[in-house]
């Protein structure tokens, strides 16, 4: 089982990284590869960093119950 909780643990970290990254650069990348307004494209970057925050933080959590028999 360690090698599947240092998986879920190894998945969170990076989703925490790219959503620290859609955090600070996502809206510009939207707004300029769709070519919509930049207060929307900064919306659905914020949206896009809570989302995959919130998945890191689900995975970090199954990879600490997992020694613990509770997944």
């Amino acid at each position: 089982m360690t090698g599947v909780k240092s998986l879920l643990r190894g998945l969170s970290q990076l989703l925490f990284v790219i959503a620290g990254l859609a955090f600070f650069v996502g809206g510009r990348a939207i707004s300029t590869f769709t070519k919509t307004d930049r207060i929307t494209a900064e919306m659905a970057g914020i949206a896009v960093a809570f989302v995959l925050g919130l998945l890191g933080a689900m995975l970090k959590n199954a990879g600490d119950n997992i020694d613990e028999g509770e997944v």
